[in-house]
């Protein structure tokens, strides 16, 4: 391999590395260790902005929290991170206790230049709700 060729490989394994880094992610905070339950699909997790819209009684499971770089994730991106996440507790539902992102102008150019200072974050409730069993069941196994 020539000089060239090494330059090309290490600048793409610096790219991958890169938009790997800038991927939203979720993380379990605090666990309701009186609840086990299987794991759903993410498409199962529905999200609700408050507690109040939540049409069932419902278990709470975990706090989870996420997190990406504003400049490449969005708050769709984050929300899903957070749904992945609460999917793997056996939840089938989130309450969205917060989803916001730094603004400061400053702060983004520099995470767009590599720094990690522009940040999209959320904090829900992963949920469980015994009377929404039918629904779930339909969205991870199609019926």
């Amino acid at each position: 391999m020539n000089g060239r060729d090494s330059a090309r490989v290490m600048s793409a394994i610096i790219v991958v590395c890169a938009f790997g880094a800038c991927a939203a992610h979720a993380r379990v905070v605090a666990r309701n260790p009186a609840l086990t339950l299987a794991p759903t699909c993410s498409d199962a997790v529905a999200a609700y902005g408050s507690r109040d819209k939540v049409p069932y009684d419902y278990y709470e499971v975990a706090l989870i929290t996420g997190e990406g770089n504003s400049v490449y994730t969005g708050n769709g991106d984050v929300l899903k991170s957070v749904r992945k996440q609460a999917a793997s507790l056996g939840a089938n539902g989130v309450v969205i206790d917060s989803l916001h992102v730094t603004r400061a102008t400053v702060k983004i150019l520099g995470a767009a230049l590599g720094g990690n200072d522009a940040e999209r974050k959320a904090s829900a409730i992963a949920i469980w709700m015994p009377s929404d069993t039918a629904r779930v069941r339909e969205a991870c196994h199609g019926g």
